[in-house]
């Protein structure tokens, strides 16, 4: 298990850093946290960053791009009690194929 705060992903092209500025931008929605859904890293943000386990919640970007055939989205964790945006990175998921026939 990771212990210490993990460095923001540094974009690699100019669609990844107009996902990663918008996000920044606070532009995102929830997708995990808080007390009914609590985050696995919700202790490792407390220790690093501060707050209480339910303030933390997992993010996603509203905007998503196609980059070498992958839909890429920007991931990070927020403090909604202070607004703090940490550990931004960018989630790429591919298509899945189809089984091939034999």
């Amino acid at each position: 298990m990771t212990v210490g705060a993990i460095p923001d992903e540094t974009p690699s092209n100019l669609k990844e850093q107009l996902l990663l500025q918008d996000a920044k931008a606070g532009n995102g929605r929830t997708i995990q946290g808080g007390i009914e859904d609590p985050l696995a890293d919700a202790p490792r943000l407390v220790a690093n960053y501060g707050g209480n386990l339910e303030d933390w919640y997992k993010m996603t970007s509203d905007q998503a791009f196609v980059i070498d055939g992958a839909s890429v989205q920007v991931h990070w964790f927020r403090n909604i009690t202070t607004l703090q945006d940490v550990e931004f990175k960018f989630k790429r998921q591919y298509p899945k194929t189809a089984p091939k026939n034999q």
